[in-house]
């Protein structure tokens, strides 16, 4: 059974960018750690998605 992680890491993205908003006012690098986290994952997405349109 293949995996695929695109939808995780799409997920993952729009967490860790909720998580920046919501933590802004406690830290003040929160938003920055978040879109940086966010940025990753969604370049993983990418690669995933372009992986399992490859293989097909």
């Amino acid at each position: 059974m293949r995996k695929n992680y695109t939808v995780l890491f799409v997920m993952l993205f729009s967490a860790f960018i909720a998580g920046g908003l919501g933590l802004q006012n406690l830290f003040d690098s929160a938003m920055i750690i978040g879109v940086s986290l966010g940025t990753v994952c969604l370049f993983c997405a990418i690669y995933f998605a372009g992986r399992s349109q490859k293989t097909q």
